[in-house]
């Protein structure tokens, strides 16, 4: 090869480098927590007053279509019907009454999804007809549906244990 065309290849080289440049980094979406974490607030209250109200539609409403509630000594609830099925009997109860709060709330970067952590108060009807409560924590996991809604995608309370009971 004459020096000639080693300059010439060099030179093409060079030129194929800088056509073939590295395609610039997608830029991270807009970090939205903020909003993110006000918007959860606000839906846990609605989601709150629906049990308050013992309006089991709007209440069943908060969960994404393939939700799942997770239910101590219960089958879990998982999809829309068996979630309106459950939340509807429970709340035709007439001792029903459910109150709870979040003590906590993350939003994950990303912004599609989220959980919230908090604490809970829940009467029902014994096997005696009397009203028996219970109280607990409970973290629920949020995702973000096709339309940008929260969506409840996993309901998981969790029961203290009965007053007087040894713990370890």
């Amino acid at each position: 090869m004459t020096r000639l065309s080693r300059h010439v290849a060099l030179i093409g080289a060079l030129a194929l480098a800088g056509c073939v440049a590295e395609a610039p980094a997608p830029a991270a979406p807009p970090d939205n927590r903020a909003a993110d974490e006000a918007a959860l607030r606000a839906a846990l209250k609605q989601w709150a007053a629906a049990a308050e109200a013992k309006d089991a539609a709007k209440f069943a409403s908060f969960y994404a279509d393939e939700g799942i509630l997770l239910l101590e000594n219960a089958p879990d609830a998982r999809g829309m019907a068996a979630l309106k099925e459950g939340v509807s009997g429970m709340m035709s109860d007439p001792n029903f009454s459910l109150s709870f709060a979040p003590d906590e709330v993350v939003v994950a970067r990303s912004g599609d999804l989220a959980y919230d952590i908090g604490s809970y108060s829940l009467t029902m009807s014994g096997p005696d007809g009397n009203a028996v409560s219970q109280n607990g924590q409970y973290v629920d996991v949020w995702r973000k549906n096709a339309v940008g809604e929260w969506k409840v995608a996993v309901d998981a309370p969790v029961s203290d244990p009965p007053e007087g009971s040894a713990t370890e």
